[in-house]
């Protein structure tokens, strides 16, 4: 009889998408891979995508604000590359933008006079320890307040932020960057920066097929059909033994891990083989692959079992 394994079960890779959520969702240390060292949103001139992550995070956990599908995230690129540009941090009296997310002189006095801007000031103070009434401009030198100054000015408007790429480019053109000193800025830069922006990041070096998860000891999480501790070897997720032990995974040649099943055996996971053939005098060809040619009278068995209690003639 042919052994058969499990395909597909027992695999601890996930999906590429799975991988960027747990991130995302389970980044509550604040601690990044490149170093692990404490992330602090209001130490000022705190800069990278660590710290403008955990900064988001924090403001999409309060609940203040609707969920913007990652808008803020891709503004504090597309403006100073997470807070790295080096006119990110200007004088506070310039009429241009300051800190990570460049809110300049005019967005930033005209959240003071907003009404309904107001009401979400006793959230902030709540949920963050800030009183808005007493933020100066300076104070957009650190994270948490530059992201709620967007978010506060974002908020200005009932138009719905879209999910994809190209409406939000066009809604930050229209609604965030028409006002800034740089608004030559275009849509298809915005694209541009946020296409670099998804790019696998340096802190996931080492992990060919894979991301790393900083709530795990920055230990690598393999996409489907890789496992390792770099996420390079091949999984073709078969179980309880690797293509059923009848085989080897390999890559197969359109890149993607696959089974290599020994001679006559197929299937996902080289779990089935085809009837032994038996015909003429006999001729035999074995389960496991072997010919044999018999000319003489008597009975010949195909297989039988160790308690030879079963076979095939």
């Amino acid at each position: 009889m042919c052994p058969f394994g499990i395909p597909g079960s027992g695999t601890t890779s996930t999906s590429k998408r799975e991988i960027q959520r747990q991130r995302r969702d389970t980044r509550h240390t604040g601690l990044a891979c490149s170093g692990a060292t404490k992330i602090d949103i209001l130490a000022e001139k705190a800069t990278g995508p660590a710290v403008v992550e955990e900064t988001v995070r924090r403001i999409q956990e309060s609940k203040i604000f609707p969920d913007d599908h990652g808008l803020l995230r891709k503004i504090a690129y597309v403006e100073s590359k997470d807070g790295t540009d080096k006119n990110t941090f200007r004088d506070p009296s310039s009429e241009a933008g300051v800190g990570i997310w460049q809110m300049d002189k005019v967005a930033f006095e005209d959240l003071k006079k907003q009404d309904f801007i107001k009401k979400k000031y006793a959230d902030i103070k709540k949920h963050f320890g800030i009183d808005w009434n007493t933020v100066q401009r300076r104070d957009l030198y650190k994270p948490i307040v530059a992201a709620l100054a967007a978010r506060l000015y974002l908020s200005r408007f009932s138009v719905p932020i879209l999910k994809h790429d190209k409406g939000q480019a066009e809604y930050w053109k229209k609604y965030y960057n028409s006002n800034h000193p740089n608004a030559n800025d275009t849509v298809d830069g915005f694209l541009r920066d946020v296409k670099r922006l998804k790019e696998p990041s340096s802190q996931d070096e080492g992990c060919k097929h894979g991301l790393r998860n900083p709530s795990k000891n920055c230990k690598c999480l393999c996409e489907p059909g890789y496992k390792g501790e770099k996420c390079d070897l091949p999984d073709c997720g078969c179980q309880p033994s690797p293509c059923s032990g009848n085989g080897y995974c390999g890559i197969s040649d359109d890149g993607k891990p696959r089974c290599v099943c020994r001679y006559r055996w197929e299937g996902e996971c080289c779990e089935t083989c085809p009837p032994a053939p038996i015909f003429g005098d006999p001729h035999i060809l074995t389960i496991d692959g072997f010919e044999f040619d018999f000319f003489g009278i008597g009975t010949f068995w195909s297989c039988v079992s160790r308690a030879n209690d079963f076979g095939v003639d």
